[in-house]
């Protein structure tokens, strides 16, 4: 089977985006400021090291599509077959855009052209840090593995994205009479478009209100529902993700293997954490994300770009 990737991305220093963004915001409340932070909006180059570590770990991948507004990466080469960027406007509704929502977004990337059956999704600052095969994302019945975590909610304030998910959540009780209480690891997730076309079907009100979003808002039906239906209907497999590294005792692993925790398949990594190679040493995982925050300057951001140069040297077949 063909496996697509698809990356959402944009370049928070166009000058030219950031008139956009910045006009868009004299209308909007301060209290959607988180919505508009600019650490979503950021670019390291994170796409550039992410496409080497695709071709280096993972050169099975059929096709990228990169989907942008109205952007494209300096460095990247167009005339490689296999990489297609996407513009909001093939994808989504004229009436939704400008979009600087990525919940929207994610709800029409099925939306794009010759996208096939079964594809990742990616952000620009998730990485594969081992050699991976296509079963490492769908089961041999093409299913997708679904890895989530654990999260127990409580009534103290939570952020404006977990409400969403804790939206997806109770719409996929309401439908399926099945609560599922895991949440995203936030990292490369695996779906299938039939999945992302059938949750589009049975909760249109909730995508379509998404979708005409123009900014992140908690009344957001998160994508995590399409992976959350795969599962209520038995066609997904779920891993858990838990505290396990590679460097645990026989004991730790043996319990961890036991309960069904897998932290070595993937980790988020806040890029404030001084000693990121110490992180990936000590756990070692498949799957890495160098996750950008509100707590991030920029001498964060330039250890993650001598980090990702060091890491990813070799320039891949999609740079100039």
């Amino acid at each position: 089977m063909n496996i697509d990737i698809v990356y959402l991305w944009v370049d928070g220093n166009d000058p030219v985006w950031r008139a956009k963004k910045e006009a868009f915001e004299r209308g909007v409340p301060h209290s959607a400021s988180e919505a508009l932070a600019e650490a979503r909006f950021v670019d390291n180059d994170e796409l550039k090291y992410s496409l080497r570590s695709v071709e280096r770990f993972a050169p099975w991948i059929h096709h990228i599509y990169i989907v942008t507004d109205r952007q494209v990466p300096a460095w990247i080469d167009l005339t490689n077959k296999r990489i297609s960027i996407v513009d909001h406007t093939e994808i989504m509704p004229r009436e939704a855009l400008p979009s600087f929502s990525s919940p929207a977004i994610e709800w029409c990337i099925d939306n794009i052209p010759g996208l096939s059956e079964h594809f990742l999704l990616a952000n620009d600052d998730t990485f594969i840090g081992r050699e991976v095969g296509p079963d490492f994302f769908f089961n041999p019945k093409g299913e997708p593995i679904v890895r989530l975590k654990k999260w127990a909610s409580s009534k103290r304030r939570i952020s404006l994205y977990l409400k969403t998910v804790e939206r997806a959540q109770h719409a996929i009780e309401r439908e399926f009479g099945k609560r599922i209480k895991h949440i995203p690891h936030h990292n490369i997730d695996a779906y299938r478009k039939s999945d992302f076309k059938a949750c589009k079907k049975i909760f249109e009100q909730e995508v379509n209100e998404t979708i005409h979003r123009h900014i992140r808002s908690e009344k957001d039906f998160q994508r995590v529902a399409i992976s959350y239906y795969a599962l209520a209907i038995g066609a997904g497999e779920l891993r858990l993700m838990g505290r396990y590294n590679r460097s645990a005792s026989l004991t730790g692993k043996l319990a961890c293997l036991l309960r069904n925790r897998f932290t070595y398949d993937s980790r988020r990594i806040a890029i404030t954490v001084p000693d990121i190679r110490a992180v990936l040493d000590k756990y070692s995982p498949t799957l890495y994300c160098l996750n950008d925050g509100e707590e991030a300057n920029e001498e964060c951001r330039e250890r993650v770009r001598r980090f990702l140069e060091e890491e990813f040297p070799v320039k891949s077949s999609f740079e100039l």
